[in-house]
């Protein structure tokens, strides 16, 4: 399995280091465990340049991927509000992102439909994920990268420079630059 594309089109502003993670909703062409030895090899590669590879659920149809930056998430998790809000679902906020994520998943295993504090793991604003939940999912001031109920002038910049990253990505990857070259250290 060779993801490179859909990270380059999904996830440019992770590699870019302009937001702590992303999701992949990867359509299951293989077995379980070649998904997870692809996974294992993205690992390999990149763990150096502080970019992770986490399987958070799989399914026999599709395995849900997460690209992520461990430093980036461990701060953005350990504000007080953001903790707070964690822990009030059973996280334990100050513990490292291994044991958080482990959590998550198996919140997506357990749970029966998709926790809305996944956002929070995509460095989405906690007004934002705090008001999705109270709308359930209507009534929002933006909707782009997510649903914006919070600050919508500042999360407009930010869906502007995420596709403004993703654009100079894609074509940089398509003019013949390696992956490994467009993952910021």
């Amino acid at each position: 399995m060779n993801i490179d594309q859909l990270l380059i089109t999904y996830c440019a502003p992770t590699l870019a280091r302009l937001k702590m993670g992303a999701l992949l909703c990867l359509h299951r062409a293989g077995t379980k465990e070649q998904y997870e030895a692809s996974v294992a090899r993205y690992n390999e590669q990149y763990n150096h340049k502080g970019l992770y590879f986490r399987i958070l659920y799989q399914c026999p149809q599709r395995t849900l991927l997460y690209v992520y930056r461990p430093d980036m998430v461990e701060a953005y998790l350990r504000q007080a509000d953001v903790a707070r809000f964690l822990a009030n679902l059973g996280y334990t906020p100050e513990a490292p992102a291994p044991v958080l994520l482990n959590h998550l998943a198996d919140r997506f295993a357990n749970g029966g439909c998709f926790p809305h504090e996944s956002g929070i793991f995509l460095g989405y604003p906690l007004a934002d994920v705090i008001g999705f939940i109270r709308h359930k999912g209507s009534d929002a001031k933006l909707c782009g990268e997510w649903k914006v109920y919070g600050d919508a002038e500042q999360a407009a910049a930010l869906f502007q420079a995420y596709s403004s990253c993703r654009a100079a990505y894609e074509n940089s990857f398509v003019t013949g630059t390696a992956l490994e070259k467009l993952i910021v250290a």
